[in-house]
């Protein structure tokens, strides 16, 4: 977990930081609207697969 002191000073680099990467931040964009079907969720987002997965 990091610290107050590491975290970046903008709320949204912050927000992006904690989060993690691209496709996290377009799907839960997406998920603010409404439910999503997977196949729904993986063609409303150009460029993202089916085996996307963290890097950590």
């Amino acid at each position: 977990m990091l610290t107050k002191a590491e975290l970046p000073g903008c709320p949204v680099a912050t927000t992006l930081r904690l989060i993690g990467n691209k496709w996290k931040m377009l799907i839960l964009r997406n998920l603010l609207v409404r439910p999503w079907r997977f196949n729904e969720m993986l063609r409303s987002i150009p460029g993202i697969s089916q085996k996307v997965r963290e890097r950590e």
